[in-house]
């Protein structure tokens, strides 16, 4: 690695602390843990000896300085996925930096490949989804009837969600309308069918489960990061409601309509 010492506020020092700053909001946006984001980028700025550096990391921003405060960033980080293939690229590339196996040049340059690494396909995540909801539909006691039909109703609703994202609509209208689509589906085609459509239901509703955020805000309590714990906390909670709200009507107004429970 190229011996960097930057000095307070030089073009190095400026350069490292972007390149620090990118991989942490890189590793924020797809789904990394706090914790881990700021241990990311300690070890990238200590590597490459940015003095005084500290960072503050939020579920959806971070602050940094360095250089006896003469350099500061703030990034707000508020749209979040879960591509894991981006988060194993940063920590390579940490790792790699830590060995002084890149120059600061290289390490820019695979910070960029790693941004660009595309995410699955519409087709692979839509064939995901049905696979995975017919057998979460299986798992809570459906037959294999009904987890042909939560297959369906899950590949509707993953084409529903990109075509969501694609007209930037709120993730929490996209979680209670999409519950809506699924509880649909299945009503109708398991009243043609005969089955039972709570069950087919369950298994593509799970899709739109909060799991991730659940488990990342139990991570950041265990950590002792009760901020950024209660805000995933929150988010989870809020779409679980959601995901209830959407479904729930769909299913009282058929069960008002047909005059009886399902």
């Amino acid at each position: 690695m190229e011996n960097i010492d930057p000095i307070p506020g030089s073009e190095s020092g400026r350069r490292i602390m972007d390149l620090v700053l990118k991989a942490g909001q890189l590793l924020l946006e797809n789904g990394a843990e706090v914790f881990r984001v700021e241990q990311t980028m300690q070890i990238m700025a200590k590597s490459f000896r940015l003095q005084d550096f500290h960072v503050y990391v939020l579920t959806n921003g971070i602050f940094a300085s360095a250089e006896d405060g003469t350099i500061s960033e703030v990034r707000n980080v508020p749209e979040h996925t879960v591509h894991l293939g981006r988060v194993d690229a940063v920590n390579s590339l940490s790792r790699h930096i830590a060995e002084g196996k890149v120059t600061l040049e290289e390490a820019e340059q695979q910070l960029e490949a790693a941004a660009k690494i595309p995410p699955p396909s519409n087709w692979a995540r839509s064939l995901a989804c049905s696979l995975g909801a017919c057998c979460l539909a299986v798992l809570f006691g459906a037959t294999f009837a009904e987890g042909a039909v939560a297959a369906l109703a899950g590949f509707t609703l993953t084409w529903y969600l990109i075509w969501c994202d694609h007209h930037y609509t709120h993730s929490i209208f996209q979680k209670m309308t999409g519950s809506a689509l699924v509880s649909v589906c299945s009503l109708l085609l398991c009243t043609m069918l005969g089955l039972n459509a709570n069950r087919a239901a369950i298994g593509a509703l799970m899709i739109l489960t909060p799991g991730v955020a659940f488990t990342m805000g139990i991570r950041d309590f265990a950590n002792s990061d009760y901020l950024s714990g209660s805000i995933r906390m929150m988010d989870a909670l809020l779409v679980g409601g959601s995901i209830a709200g959407g479904a729930g009507i769909v299913m009282a107004l058929y069960s008002h309509w047909m005059g009886g429970m399902l």
